[in-house]
């Protein structure tokens, strides 16, 4: 009666079909709460790369909706698998099996615009050896934009600009 419900992605492992950009970013692991991705600023043209990527459904979005060029890294094979068989079709997006350390420290330098980690790397792996390739990749002026469980029920979202 009037609700939505957010689809719980495929953990099988299997690739999923061709799917359709969700309409909404989502920060949180309560769906449709938390900022709209217009905190991130005018995203047309931005280069947008997600450390952690998983299903690619937040970069899908930023693709489709805001004009971007998304990079989706993530570890994890079935991942990444699942990301291109949901995303794949996209014409500016892609997605890379890859360490997000390893990555970063070989990326083009000011390469992106935008590194996302919504529940990514940031989540599973210690951030002080991940922050200076982070920082060495980002444009001068580039945003981090980071969500982490902050405890059991709640999650906080920090978005940091390089200088």
């Amino acid at each position: 009666m009037g609700h939505s419900y957010h689809q719980a992605p495929d953990r099988s492992g299997q690739p999923s079909s061709r799917l359709t950009p969700p309409a909404r970013f989502e920060w949180t692991r309560q769906p449709g709460t938390g900022p709209r991705a217009y905190i991130l600023g005018n995203l047309a043209g931005a280069t947008v790369i997600e450390l952690g990527c998983g299903g690619g459904h937040n970069l899908a979005h930023l693709v489709a909706r805001h004009g971007v060029t998304g990079i989706g890294i993530d570890a994890d094979p079935a991942k990444i698998n699942r990301a291109r068989a949901g995303y794949g079709h996209l014409p500016a997006i892609r997605f890379i099996i890859a360490d997000a350390r390893r990555y970063l420290a070989t990326a083009v330098p000011g390469s992106a615009d935008v590194l996302l980690s919504i529940f990514g790397v940031f989540s599973f792996t210690d951030a002080q050896p991940i922050l200076p390739g982070a920082a060495r990749m980002l444009r001068p002026g580039g945003l981090l934009a980071v969500t982490l469980r902050a405890d059991e029920h709640h999650d906080t979202v920090v978005v940091l600009r390089r200088r």
